[in-house]
């Protein structure tokens, strides 16, 4: 059954995610002196193993599906290829859905040397507002964690309308 609660706060208020997010330190905790953890791990892997492997690569089920207060039916966002602990962070709710509503805002590295050298990528685009060209230009460089120059010439710059 669906928690109370606002559909918002759903993922991370069912049973199974809360317990997965759990289980680590479950597993790591000298307070549960009876439990056989490697009995336990290795029943969850052979079960795992069992299910039989498929061909979807994991960027074909972890597709970025962030949160909006207008959410726009026809938006098609991109898979994702990193888990929660790797440099292309990405974070979805396991038992509940694989879809990723948590990544970064940005990506960047800086140079303080030569800012020329300066890179940057973000998912919603340089331009917030919907229906500009650079509101999501950037999406697809930043889901394959590619970044693009940072420009700072003044003389580099041009004036865009909107």
């Amino acid at each position: 059954p669906a928690p109370a609660g606002p559909e918002v706060f759903h993922p991370w208020l069912y049973l199974l995610p809360r317990v997965g997010y759990a289980l680590e330190g479950l597993l790591t905790t000298g307070l549960l002196p009876g439990l056989d953890r490697a009995a336990h791990v290795r029943a969850a892997l052979e079960e795992t193993a069992g299910a039989g492997a498929h061909d979807t690569p994991w960027s074909g089920l972890h597709l970025l599906a962030p949160w909006s207060a207008l959410p726009d039916p026809d938006a098609e966002w991109p898979g994702l290829g990193g888990d929660h602990d790797c440099v292309n962070a990405t974070s979805s709710v396991p038992g509940f859905t694989d879809r990723a509503a948590r990544a970064s805002a940005a990506r960047y590295v800086w140079d303080l040397a030569r800012r020329e050298d300066s890179l940057w990528a973000v998912p919603l685009g340089a331009d917030g507002v919907s229906g500009s060209p650079h509101h999501r230009d950037q999406l697809p460089l930043w889901a394959r964690c590619e970044l693009v120059p940072v420009v700072t010439d003044w003389a580099r710059l041009t004036k865009e309308s909107v």
